[in-house]
C-alpha cells in the first residue's frame, strides 16, 4: 500500500475514535443532568419532616364503653386519623368494650404506649388496678356520668376527669333555695351512701328523708308523705323505674334530682388532651370538666 494512503486511512480511523469518544460523553452528561433535574424536582415536592418531630412522636391507647352514638363513633374515628396524619400521633381504638380480657390487659402492659385514654365509669373502676403496674404509661380517665362517690387517687400517672363531689349541689342548689324561700316542703328520698346536703336538710328535719337501700322502705316513706302532705318530693339518688311509677299515686310532684346527666363533648375534650399531649401539659390527679366539656341533661 503506498504510504499516503496508509496515512490517510490511520488520521480516518483517529478522526472516527474521537468523535465517538465525543458522542458517549455527550450522552452520559445529558443522563446524569436528566437524572439531577429529576431528582431535584422531587425535592421540591417532597416535605421534609422535622427529625425533631420524629423523636418526639407518641402513642396512643383509647378504650371506650359501649352504645355511643354513631355520630361520636364517627368524630372519634375521624380525630384519630387526623392525629395520625397531622401530628404523627400514632394510635389505637378499642371500642364497644364492657369488661376488659386478658388480651387487653396483656396489651396495655406490653405495647409502648405513651398515653392511654379509657371513656366510661365501669371501665374506670376497671383500669384502676392497672394503673399502678404500669408507671411507664400516662392514663387519661373520661367519667361519662355522674359519680356520687369519691374514689380516692394516689397514683402519679393518673389524670381522672370528673363532675366532681359539687356536682348536684352546683346544679340543684339555687332550686331547692327557691323552694325553701317560699315556704315549700320537701320529702327527701336518698341512698345511705349519699347524704343530702346539710343546708337542704338540716338535722332537725331528718324525718323528712326516707334511705332507699334500708329495707322495707316504702311502706314507712308512703306513711310519711300522708303524715307531711309536702310539697314536693325530691329523689337524690337513682330509684327503679317501677318505684318511680308507684310515686304517682301518692299525688305529689316529684322532682327526680337523680336522673340529671351528663354527655362528654368529645370533640373539646379530644382537642384539650391533644394540646396536653403537644405542649407537655398532662396533669396527674382529678381535674372536674368545665361547661365547655360536658353537655348537662336535667329534669324540669
Amino acid at each position: 500500500m503506498p504510504i499516503m494512503v496508509y496515512l490517510k486511512e490511520m488520521f480516518q480511523r483517529k478522526a472516527a475514535r474521537r468523535s465517538l469518544s465525543t458522542w458517549r460523553w455527550a450522552r452520559c452528561s445529558a443522563i446524569i443532568m436528566c437524572v439531577l433535574f429529576i431528582v431535584s424536582g422531587c425535592g421540591k415536592n417532597i416535605p421534609a419532616i422535622d427529625p425533631a418531630l420524629l423523636q418526639n412522636k407518641q402513642s396512643v391507647l383509647l378504650i371506650t364503653e359501649p352504645n355511643l352514638p354513631d355520630t361520636t363513633k364517627s368524630l372519634i374515628s375521624k380525630t384519630l386519623s387526623s392525629w395520625k396524619d397531622k401530628e404523627f400521633i400514632a394510635n389505637e381504638w378499642l371500642p364497644d368494650v364492657t369488661s376488659l380480657s386478658e388480651e387487653q390487659v396483656n396489651k396495655i402492659h406490653s405495647v409502648a404506649y405513651d398515653y392511654i385514654i379509657v371513656a366510661g365509669n365501669g371501665l374506670n373502676q376497671q383500669v384502676l388496678p392497672y394503673i399502678g403496674t404500669t408507671p411507664d404509661k400516662k392514663w387519661i380517665l373520661l367519667d361519662n356520668a355522674i359519680d356520687r362517690t369519691e374514689t380516692p387517687v394516689s397514683a402519679t400517672n393518673l389524670e381522672w376527669k370528673r363532675s366532681g363531689a359539687e356536682f348536684m349541689r352546683s346544679q340543684w342548689g339555687e332550686w331547692v333555695k327557691q323552694q325553701q324561700a317560699m315556704g315549700k316542703a320537701i320529702e327527701w328520698i336518698t341512698a345511705s351512701a349519699n347524704p343530702i346536703p346539710s343546708e337542704w336538710a338540716p338535722s332537725e328535719e331528718a324525718e323528712y328523708i326516707s334511705l332507699s337501700d334500708a329495707e322495707g322502705w316504702y311502706p314507712q316513706f308512703q306513711n310519711q308523705v300522708k303524715q307531711h302532705a309536702p310539697d314536693w318530693i325530691a329523689v337524690y339518688s337513682p330509684l327503679e323505674a317501677n318505684v318511680l311509677q308507684r310515686m304517682k299515686n301518692l299525688q305529689v310532684p316529684v322532682m327526680n334530682m337523680a336522673a340529671t346527666s351528663v354527655a362528654l363533648k368529645w370533640d373539646t375534650v379530644l382537642n384539650g388532651i391533644l394540646d396536653q399531649m403537644k405542649n407537655k401539659r398532662w396533669t396527674p390527679g382529678i381535674q372536674n370538666y368545665t361547661d365547655q366539656e360536658i353537655t348537662i341533661n336535667k329534669p324540669q
